[in-house]
């Protein structure tokens, strides 16, 4: 019986050494942009609070900073209109690069109306599915949910230029031209870093350089 047992050991540290899954990613970078779909009725504050992280606390001082091309009026925002939140960008189980935001649901809150209304198209709702056990139509009041957002920290076999990504959930009416127009970056630059997406789709998210 030892005997047995030791070959079984000694089977499975080979397996260790030899079939170990490497991980796909290893650590992440210090700060991501979150490109947020500003809805009717969202002000900054639900924001800040939405998306609250080490960098963004109850303080509009930081997103100010990510967006100096919008001039805010107190706690007020232009409905139709993104805002850039900043967020660390982590490694997440040595398999994606992401960050994992804590939502306090309030009655009346779905997985649906988390996404894409709240975390404006950030995640998904089968991402939440995957990450919490929740009714996805009756979650309870209080109950705290997981909201995983995805972000990149570039690819240097691409380009060594740019150090800051953006996580950009394309939306209906949005094309290739219009994002590089917007962005002030080239589409080859934009196309090179989300191979093979159709950016007139209107769902899903990509990722480009920001500033």
């Amino acid at each position: 019986m030892k005997l047995k047992n030791g070959l079984l050991l000694f089977f499975m540290f080979l397996d260790c050494i030899f079939f170990k899954v490497e991980s796909k990613c290893v650590i992440g970078c210090d700060i991501a942009l979150a490109s947020y779909y500003v809805m009717p009725l969202v002000q900054l504050s639900n924001i800040t609070t939405f998306m609250e992280s080490k960098l963004v606390t109850n303080s509009f001082e930081v997103i100010v900073r990510y967006n100096r091309d919008i001039v805010f009026s107190n706690d007020n925002l232009f409905s139709y209109f993104r805002v850039n939140i900043p967020f660390p960008c982590e490694c997440i189980g040595g398999e994606f690069l992401g960050h994992v935001f804590e939502y306090t649901a309030n009655e009346g809150d779905t997985y649906d109306l988390i996404a894409n209304t709240y975390y404006a198209s950030l995640t998904t709702v089968e991402v939440l599915k995957k990450y919490n056990s929740y009714d996805p139509n009756h979650i309870p009041v209080k109950a705290k949910v997981n909201v995983t957002v995805n972000c990149s920290c570039g690819n240097s076999q691409i380009s060594k230029d740019y150090g800051l990504f953006i996580t950009y959930p394309l939306r209906p009416r949005d094309t290739l031209e219009k994002i590089a127009r917007h962005s002030k970056l080239d589409e080859g630059v934009i196309q090179s870093y989300n191979l093979g997406v159709n950016f007139s789709k209107g769902s899903g998210v990509v990722f480009f350089p920001g500033r």
